[in-house]
């Protein structure tokens, strides 16, 4: 009796089947009480995740967890992006190309359930159904119980962040490419004085420490959003000028948004410096990723990201609770958290299993809790690094991260994956 329509197949006996979720090994019986949902013989639920980063891949993950073959679930992903991206290594992978084998593991890893689905465009996300274009110039709709949003961010460089769906092979020659211009620079420009462009200028200056490195930060401070800032920013400047690298705060260059290579040119700052470089890196000025058009007040004023509730949920993309919209990651107004995401990914898992057992996300668990600083692992090469637990210090970041940027470590703890 009031089945929601088009919820189930035209098929379905009307049984009631007993479901087990898998996390948590509670057994509840699909009883109608409102909200709550059927759960039939041979129906299944049908998630879509977009977005096949770290968060998206997390997302799968959940799902698999919770579900199990209980569920379908399709990742949509750009061009020919085939690989999970988990974003964290990329400065190690600009110098060290081969690394991307490291990094860039298929999804099959993670799960031999999802299916990988590559677009051309993601035009349209609404409760239950995603509008997409193949990559054959076809409109397709998607339905779909859930959605999970896990777009990430788009940046300035397209070194540091592809935004275009290339494949693990395109994204390799792209690295190789870099690589082989910063062995004849004669000077390379890094914009961004957050942990990406630290970590950048620090791997080119390990890598050809005969290449003049220059370093930029329109902040005062490098690594201002890390705990014990300004023993971090002291540390970094410390470890930075030892490798050769020379480092300019509080300044910038106006009007530099785009990477740039080619013949040597004069930058010139604010304050006046004068920068000789033929190859520029743009890392900062990266902002959420909404590939799909939305309500303005679906979107934060303050971090464009999307508008979230402690479960993770878009309620402003979605007012349905039995079709929820998530988001996780970058795209979100909380953004990603780098490594240390994984209090909105139990969020998601929270809320998804309250949607597997009852049908619906209303009055299920708001898990996350939402910290402006968060603790800090940063890589200065394959022999140095920066952690601010328990207190800043450079032991932990060069135990567990300047070799392999935890990458083996980060797909074990997080998929269980050996890599």
């Amino acid at each position: 009796q009031n089945l929601p329509p088009g919820r189930f197949p035209a098929d379905s006996p009307n049984t009631c089947q007993i479901r087990k979720p898998r996390r948590r090994g509670i057994t509840t019986l699909g009883v109608d009480r409102g909200v709550g949902f059927w759960a039939f013989a041979g129906f299944k639920m049908r998630y879509i995740v977009i977005g096949c980063g770290w968060f998206g891949a997390s997302a799968v993950r959940a799902i698999d967890l919770i579900s199990g073959d209980d569920a379908e679930v399709t990742v949509l992903e750009l061009g020919n992006k085939d690989f999970v991206d988990p974003n964290v290594p990329t400065p190690r992978m600009a110098v060290e190309p081969d690394f991307v084998d490291v990094a860039y593991q298929p999804l099959t890893k993670i799960s031999d359930r999802a299916k990988l689905v590559n677009v051309r465009e993601v035009k349209s996300v609404s409760p239950g159904a995603v509008v997409i274009v193949t990559l054959e110039g076809n409109e397709q709709t998607l339905k779909a119980d859930g959605v999970v949003v896990a777009t990430g961010s788009v940046q300035a460089s397209p070194l540091m962040k592809d935004s275009t769906g290339k494949s693990k092979e395109e994204r390799r020659a792209q690295f190789v490419a870099f690589r082989d211009s910063v062995k004849t620079s004669k000077g390379v420009l890094v914009v961004g004085g957050g942990t990406t462009g630290v970590e950048l200028a620090s791997e080119i200056a390990t890598d050809f420490p005969g290449v003049k490195t220059t370093l930029i930060s329109k902040s005062e401070l490098l690594l201002r959003n890390t705990a014990s800032r300004e023993k971090v920013h002291t540390m970094a400047m410390k470890a930075l000028k030892k490798q050769g690298v020379t480092v300019i705060t509080g300044d910038y260059v106006e009007g530099l948004k785009e990477d740039y290579s080619g013949e040597p040119k004069t930058f010139s700052t604010l304050k006046g410096v004068n920068i000789e470089a033929d190859l520029v890196v743009i890392c900062a000025g990266g902002q959420p990723c909404i590939p799909f058009p939305t309500a303005p007040e679906a979107v934060d004023d303050d971090t464009r990201g999307l508008v979230v509730t402690n479960a993770m949920l878009c309620e402003k993309l979605s007012d349905d609770p039995t079709k929820p919209i998530w988001a996780v990651g970058d795209c979100t107004m909380y953004g990603g958290r780098a490594a240390f995401g994984g209090a909105q990914t139990a969020a998601l898992s929270a809320s998804l299993e309250h949607f597997e057992m009852t049908g619906s996300t209303a009055g299920g668990p708001s898990k996350y809790s939402h910290k402006d600083i968060i603790p800090s692992l940063i890589s200065l090469g394959r022999r140095d690094g920066i952690a601010t637990v328990p207190f800043p210090n450079h032991f932990l970041a060069k135990l567990f991260k300047s070799k392999d940027m935890m990458v083996p470590f980060m797909y074990k703890k997080d998929f269980g994956v050996k890599n």
